[in-house]
């Protein structure tokens, strides 16, 4: 016996079979069909917005004044590494 077949895959081949027959490029590379999943929005349009003003408002209500002026926080790094 040559090979292991660990997953059953290398059995006789089907006669006529061409499931997974592809053609090859230039390189000898298989030229696989394109995926084109459909999309699959976790939320909807109007529950994005709501979110969206959500974290908004935490930001806004962990940052103060400066959030809406887009100031730099009122910490430093060095603060934190003490």
């Amino acid at each position: 016996m040559d090979k292991i077949d660990t997953q059953g895959l290398s059995g006789e081949a089907v006669k006529g079979c061409t499931d997974n027959v592809y053609p090859y490029d230039a390189d000898g590379n298989p030229i696989y069909p394109s995926f084109n999943p459909p999309p699959l929005p976790i939320f909807s349009d109007k529950e994005r917005a709501e979110l969206k003003e959500i974290v908004l408002d935490a930001l806004k209500e962990f940052h103060g004044d400066s959030f809406d002026s887009r100031e730099a926080p009122m910490w430093t790094l060095d603060e934190f590494q003490e």
